[in-house]
């Protein structure tokens, strides 16, 4: 598929959702949110794929040891990788493979979903202080 077409399955995807989204520089900027916890979401559509990037809303006080937790998400998840960012935000990626359109709209919400659920998952490993997740 061409990055047009996985574009429009985004954000066909996003507005069927109610999910208010913006484009900006190439990306599909959206936020989504669980339990009180909200954090930002940004796709970039390629030829053949999509993918998806989580960005924790809190910056790492301590890069070492933001790092080793990055690492401990890493050891445990099947797809995609947690990361620290150059401003020192845990993000974590994930990708869908689009090469035809066949399943491409459940292949698009499957990769954001999976991003989602490791967010969730390892929200208190990075802010054990939350009250929520």
């Amino acid at each position: 598929m061409g990055s047009e077409e996985i574009r429009r399955l985004l954000t066909a995807l996003l507005e069927s959702s109610g999910a208010a989204w913006e484009q900006a520089d190439g990306w599909i900027c959206f936020r989504l949110s669980k339990d009180g916890a909200v954090w930002d979401m940004a796709c970039r559509c390629l030829t053949g794929r999509m993918l998806a990037y989580g960005r924790l809303p809190l910056r790492a006080a301590d890069r070492d040891e933001a790092c080793r937790r990055c690492s401990q998400v890493n050891g445990q998840v099947i797809r995609g990788a947690m990361f620290l960012s150059e401003e020192g935000w845990p993000v974590f990626r994930t990708e869908a493979e689009l090469p035809d359109p066949y399943d491409g709209a459940r292949l698009v919400r499957e990769a954001i979903e999976y991003n989602a659920a490791v967010l969730c998952r390892f929200w208190r490993l990075f802010a054990p202080e939350h009250p929520t997740l």
